[in-house]
């Protein structure tokens, strides 16, 4: 391959005994938002990796390159004592252009997947299925709980989104100019999604018809669950109030809490 120009290799992950097709779903989805964020320029972080169905039991899915789960990095790190902590280690001094470089990247990724999280109604988002890379950009992984299935099939993680106390505290407290730059982030994409939705919509409706992904299951009322999650049909302003209370609703939610710790209890997850 030295001979061909602009070469690029890539980790890919074999998988056997695995339907990857509500994966390669979620990652179409997400993919998508990226484009409607980047079309309507919103700073918003995604980062979409490849995903391939061979068969119905078998694919590939890329390795995400220089990133961690935060289980993983808590796991081998056992006196880190917060998110927080982990960056001023690896990106400070606190004061520094590479500590503002890497905050600044973590508020955009964590506005962009709160995004995608409360579209897609991501479910089972405890910190063994969320990376962390080297330049503190959070990646979400495993999608086998979107749009209508939730894990155990009991609705446990009822806030729109994730957005724990760990994730807060890396911002500085929800007083902190980075946490104003999280929610001015999150409603400018989530006004950006709200102009494309047809987009969105329509390419869950056209995967919907003659489909057994668990994700599809109620069909019926699963499109007109996304269609509203959008906020159509009404006035701007409202719009934007709704939009500002689900942050709110999320900040710290002692249930996003629960499942943490519910997970730990259960699967030892940190």
């Amino acid at each position: 391959f030295n001979g061909i120009p602009d070469r690029q290799l890539y980790a890919f992950i074999v998988k056997a005994g695995d339907d990857l097709r509500q994966e390669q779903l979620a990652m179409q989805l997400i993919t998508q938002f990226d484009s409607i964020f980047r079309s309507e320029s919103v700073q918003t972080i995604l980062r979409p990796f490849t995903i391939i169905c061979l068969a119905s039991d078998a694919g590939l899915v890329e390795l995400v390159p220089n990133a961690v789960t935060i289980h993983g990095l808590k796991k081998k790190s056992p006196k880190l004592k917060s998110l927080r902590q982990f960056f001023e280690i690896a990106f400070g001094p606190v004061d520094s252009n590479r500590f503002a470089m890497a905050l600044s990247t973590f508020v955009r990724s964590l506005a962009g997947y709160s995004l995608v999280s409360y579209f897609l109604q991501l479910k089972d988002r405890h910190n063994g299925n969320i990376m962390i890379d080297t330049s503190g950009c959070l990646v979400h992984i495993d999608f086998g709980y979107m749009l209508s299935n939730t894990p155990g099939n009991i609705n446990f993680e009822a806030a729109p989104f994730k957005l724990s106390q760990d994730f807060v505290g890396v911002m500085g407290g929800h007083k902190s100019k980075a946490f104003q730059m999280f929610r001015e982030l999150f409603v400018a994409g989530f006004m950006a999604a709200r102009k494309h939705s047809d987009v969105i919509i329509t390419l869950v409706e056209i995967m919907v018809e003659g489909t057994n992904m668990p994700c599809m299951k109620g069909s019926k009322t699963l499109v007109e669950s996304l269609r509203k999650r959008f906020f159509l049909g009404i006035p701007e302003k409202e719009a934007l109030s709704k939009i500002k209370a689900l942050i709110d609703e999320s900040c710290n939610n002692w249930r996003t809490a629960q499942y943490d710790n519910f997970q730990y209890m259960t699967n030892k997850i940190l």
